[in-house]
C-alpha cells in the first residue's frame, strides 16, 4: 500500500535526509541493489508519511 505524502513536505532536502538514514538501515541487510533501491524508497516513504500522522 503505497500512501501520497502532500509534496510540500516531502521536499527534496528532507527526502535527502531520510535516504541517508535509509542507506544506514540497509548497511546491514544484504540484497542486490535493485531490491536495495527499491528497499530504500519504501522506507523514505514511510519516514515522510510518519511525519504526517498526528503524535
Amino acid at each position: 500500500m503505497k500512501v501520497p505524502v502532500p509534496s510540500d513536505q516531502a521536499d527534496a532536502e528532507k527526502r535527502d535526509r531520510f535516504a541517508v538514514r535509509a542507506n544506514s538501515i540497509l548497511a546491514f541487510v544484504d540484497c542486490d541493489e535493485v531490491l536495495r533501491r527499491k528497499l530504500r524508497d519504501a522506507i523514505v516513504e514511510a519516514m515522510l508519511w510518519a511525519q504526517t500522522q498526528p503524535k
